[in-house]
């Protein structure tokens, strides 16, 4: 990994504390966020960046309390940064040597700068500016900063959609286009039990699989909108750019829809076949590469230790392939089917 010429990280770490020291105001903009066993402390530099982050967590913040594992001190700041985009990597990533342990991921779409050294007891974040952050970094905000918070060899931020019944959960996975948010929805829809749509937790640290709540949202393009009348009424209003998704807060529209936690039973592998959606199985190996590559391309922060994880996960449950039809309203009843083989 590249790094600017003569420039230690670890400086421009020290310089961050110092500008958010000067921007920290009052104990009223902390606020705890409990994922699992991990409690992470937000402390907002400013009340427009809590109104703008905070909104996607509401189902996982709670008022602070005791010591965190993590704290956040996020920000907003023009100030120059001292690097340019060719000294990026993948993803905005830039790493310090072996004597400046400090990794930062600059995301040029939102401008967020995020800083952490090793081991991360204290994360930073800082945008330009709260009211130009786009949509999405509103939707499912602070990726890879809670990626690093969050994070052990048993846990990893996963792109994969997880939903459930009483029965448990299934893990959604594949690339963008697949099928996962629009199976996720239609459980949504159906009464299920809703975990996320494009990003959760695995963890495998306890007796069985977890998928992990974070974000209370879900995006809608315009053929979700279409399919699903009733969650597109609930959603925000329809953007003016195409390219951008309506956003549904599901904690708010279909309360107790979201779910903390679900055990995983299955793995779910989304396919647009079109006629009627049916399930057949897939092997651990076929399942790791839809699950793994688009989560190292969109969070590639952790060395691979992602991919060692998903890896166990195919291992412990079985995989299936879901061929999503062209009716929506069949998904929720093949994934029960689903589940009522492997229960």
């Amino acid at each position: 990994m590249s790094r600017p010429a003569e420039y230690r990280l670890q400086t421009f770490r020290d310089d961050a504390q110092q500008e958010f020291a000067q921007r920290w105001a009052t104990e009223a903009r902390r606020r705890d966020l409990v994922v699992g066993p991990r409690r992470v402390r937000l402390a907002f530099g400013s009340d427009a960046l809590a109104e703008a982050l905070l909104p996607a967590l509401l189902s996982r913040i709670e008022e602070p309390a005791g010591e965190p594992d993590v704290e956040m001190r996020l920000w907003e700041s023009t100030t120059p940064l001292p690097w340019r985009d060719h000294d990026l990597a993948a993803r905005g990533l830039l790493r310090g040597g072996q004597d400046d342990p400090v990794t930062i991921v600059h995301e040029s779409g939102s401008t967020a700068v995020t800083v952490v050294a090793s081991p991360p007891e204290e994360i930073l974040y800082r945008v330009e500016s709260a009211q130009a952050l786009p949509w999405w970094e509103r939707a499912a905000p602070l990726r890879p900063a809670l990626s690093f918070a969050l994070s052990s060899p048993d846990r990893a931020l996963v792109h994969a959609g997880a939903v459930g019944n009483d029965r448990g959960g299934v893990l959604l996975g594949g690339p963008g286009g697949s099928g996962k948010t629009t199976t996720a929805l239609a459980a949504l829809d159906a009464g299920w039990r809703y975990v996320g749509d494009d990003y959760v937790l695995v963890d495998l640290g306890g007796t069985g699989p977890l998928a992990r709540n974070l974000f209370g949202t879900a995006k809608l393009d315009a053929g979700h909108c279409a399919r699903f009348a009733n969650l597109a009424a609930l959603a925000g209003p329809p953007p003016e750019d195409p390219e951008e998704k309506s956003v549904l807060d599901v904690a708010l529209g279909r309360p107790g829809a979201v779910a903390a936690e679900l055990e995983l039973h299955a793995v779910v592998i989304p396919r647009i076949t079109g006629g009627r959606s049916r399930h057949w199985p897939m092997g651990g190996a076929e399942a790791l590469l839809a699950l793994a590559p688009s989560t190292v391309f969109q969070m590639p922060y952790d060395e691979g230790q992602v991919v060692r994880l998903i890896s166990r996960l195919v291992r412990r449950i079985p995989c299936f392939a879901l061929g999503v039809g062209d009716d929506p309203g069949d998904l929720a009843g093949v994934l029960d089917d689903l589940l009522d083989r492997v229960a």
